[in-house]
């Protein structure tokens, strides 16, 4: 239970009040690094307000404008919302296979210029139930609170018991031999040699005895944060 507070802080962190939601997006890895983002409304000319849609282990973004929809689908590599950070995992590939998300999904900064991306175990099926729900101008669909976005009057941040099911990637920019961008998952192995020197936290990690448990994001992003190496908010 004390775990499960602690990752919902860490998520109730990245909530935004209503006025504050604006949308902007980065084409590439290095764009994120550079902190080079391009607003949404630019896309659209400000005609269409961007909503932010979720079903079956994938986050959305639609404009209205087919143009900027097909960009924000295909081409984009990040978008961020408000400080909540999501990224399109079209092109991750971790050992060389797509992770089990279609669309975007939320990840947090990771020491600075990496990223720690939150997603469905590779051919591991999870399901998102719908709920529709109108936050900030901004629609979001889920099917339950229990398994999709956590949602607030006025804010939107994402904690569940899904995430028991999820497993943390680190993306630092690296591609693979065809060009796609490594997803390289935080194990066992990551976490032992990121905490080689931390025997406290180390033994804490280590303190879950199912390996699937230990190693789903659950466990792993307080830890993470414990360590230092997660920022709370994705804001440049």
């Amino acid at each position: 239970m004390k775990k499960n507070v602690f990752v919902l802080a860490l998520f109730c962190c990245l909530t935004v009040m209503a006025q504050a939601q604006v949308a902007k997006y980065c084409m590439t890895y290095a764009d994120f690094v550079a902190g080079k983002w391009n607003s949404v409304d630019e896309l659209t000319k400000g005609r269409q307000a961007c909503q932010i849609k979720t079903d079956n282990k994938q986050v959305r973004f639609k404009t209205g404008d087919k143009a900027a929809d097909k960009m924000l689908k295909k081409e984009a590599f990040a978008v961020m919302y408000g400080d909540q950070l999501f990224v399109n995992c079209r092109n991750l590939r971790c050992n060389e296979i797509c992770l089990d998300v279609l669309g975007y999904t939320q990840a947090v900064r990771y020491d600075n210029d990496k990223i720690c991306v939150m997603a469905y175990k590779c051919n591991d099926a999870a399901f998102v139930l719908e709920l529709g729900t109108a936050v900030a101008g901004c629609l979001v669909d889920s099917k339950a609170l229990s398994a999709g976005l956590w949602v607030t009057s006025g804010a939107i941040g994402f904690y569940n018991e899904n995430m028991k099911t999820m497993a943390c990637y680190l993306v630092d920019g690296s591609t693979t031999e065809k060009g796609k961008i490594n997803a390289t998952r935080i194990n066992d192995s990551f976490m032992e040699s990121l905490l080689a020197s931390d025997a406290p936290l180390l033994e804490k990690y280590k303190a879950i005895s199912g390996k699937r448990s230990r190693q789903s994001a659950a466990n792993v992003l307080p830890i993470l944060m414990e360590k230092g190496v997660v920022a709370m908010h994705a804001v440049n």
